[in-house]
């Protein structure tokens, strides 16, 4: 029997054909396709017309990259209305606010403070500038007081005045020694013996006299009124009246011989070192109380320019106070219990503040921040390349699997195909 080698070499290469090639090609279709539908997300990076025309090839740009804005607001609404939201945050926020983080937070921030104090150069040029911006700032605060008390939507001098009163004012006492220098002045400018002689003239005026007369006749008992009219007290006090008038100058070393006998100025200060605001009632003190307000506030409104005067020709001198006082501050000089107490006051404080004020605080400060916009505007300014590599990070893996998946699936089909030709050759 012959042996045909050509129809061998022939039955073989139909065999290669229709097996071996099948799923090859397929194979190498899948994955080609897939590798190009990836590529098409990110390439090309810009729109390509046909030459000689404005008509946009199609799939120029990639996907993503012409789809970039959408993207960035789809990647912002998803992380602010499903990640991020505003009540994680708050939550967050809360978790975070425990005594020990503020307390921790405030330690921090004061020694950082009173670090930058012990900076020699920093401290001096903090003195300089503020002690620059310490008159406009005085001005400005006196202006605005004062505009604001005459609006009357400032209750502010008023509550100084009302506390000055309560702690200064109302529990003064004056001293013996203060008092006598009181009663001293108050002899020498209101009591002198001619103002005295005056007075007293004043007082003896015939109608006075006339009165006196009736007042003892009608309620002085006998023996009183009997003694009256056997002195003559008219006529005395006529007498007198007329001694005052014509004889001022005896008169005066009468009224000052008398006051230095009686110890006039002695019982004056003492009066006076004796006199309390408390002991009198309280209706007269809160009376005396608004009395000072209205004065205190009546006289910044009506002097308004002189006072905003002076206080810019004290410029120089506020400037010099500030920078004194601030160069003159040693941190050293703070006794550490007092820091220690301070920080924990602070921590507190704050604490107590941010528990009670955090959700208003929250709501306020969450639409602000504008994280949608933020994130959109960030991922808008990618670059497409930096939008490829971005998203080939996250999912360079899952975008590989995807391909040789699509390379899998042509070899299946490669399999299919050499079935579908064995039964219909």
């Amino acid at each position: 029997m012959e042996f045909h080698w050509a129809a061998l070499f022939q039955s073989q290469e139909a065999i290669l054909w229709k097996v071996v090639v099948p799923p090859i090609l397929y194979f190498a279709h899948g994955y080609l396709a897939t590798w190009m539908a990836v590529a098409a997300l990110f390439r090309p990076y810009n729109a390509y017309f046909i030459p000689g025309t404005k008509i946009q090839i199609p799939l120029t740009p990639g996907i993503f990259p012409k789809r970039r804005a959408k993207l960035a607001q789809a990647v912002a609404g998803t992380v602010t209305d499903t990640l991020l939201t505003p009540h994680d945050i708050k939550a967050q926020v809360e978790n975070l606010l425990t005594e020990d983080n503020i307390r921790l937070t405030i330690g921090l921030l004061v020694d950082s403070v009173l670090k930058e104090f012990r900076d020699t150069t920093k401290l001096h040029r903090l003195a300089s500038d503020i002690a620059e911006l310490s008159p406009t700032l005085l001005e400005h605060f006196v202006t605005s007081s004062i505009e604001s008390l005459q609006a009357g939507t400032d209750k502010k001098v008023a509550t100084v005045c009302e506390k000055v009163f309560d702690q200064v004012v109302l529990t003064t006492r004056i001293s013996l020694e203060q008092a006598n220098e009181f009663a001293s002045r108050i002899l020498e400018a209101f009591a002198t013996p001619p103002k005295v002689r005056a007075a007293l003239i004043s007082i003896l005026s015939p109608s006075n006299i006339s009165s006196l007369e009736e007042s003892i006749s009608a309620h002085a008992s006998g023996p009183y009124k009997l003694l009256a009219k056997i002195i003559g007290v008219k006529r005395v006090c006529y007498e007198w009246r007329n001694f005052l008038e014509k004889e001022p100058e005896e008169a005066d070393k009468i009224i000052a011989d008398m006051t230095k006998r009686f110890g006039i100025k002695d019982q004056l200060a003492l009066q006076i070192a004796n006199f309390e605001l408390r002991s009198l009632p309280l209706q007269t003190v809160n009376k005396f109380k608004a009395n000072m307000v209205m004065f205190v506030e009546t006289f910044l409104v009506e002097h308004k320019d002189d006072i905003v005067a002076a206080v810019r020709k004290i410029e120089g001198e506020a400037m010099s106070s500030v920078r004194q006082a601030i160069v003159g501050f040693n941190p050293e000089d703070i006794p550490e219990a007092w820091l220690e107490r301070a920080k924990q006051d602070l921590s507190q404080f704050l604490l107590s503040y941010l528990k009670r004020e955090l959700g208003e605080l929250l709501e306020q400060a969450i639409p602000k921040l504008g994280m949608y916009n933020v994130i959109a505007q960030k991922i808008d300014l990618f670059s497409a390349q930096q939008l490829e590599n971005l998203i080939k990070k996250i999912c360079k893996q899952e975008l590989q699997a995807l391909e040789w998946f699509g390379g899998f699936i042509g070899l299946g089909l490669g399999f299919f195909q050499i079935v579908v030709n064995a039964i219909a050759p």
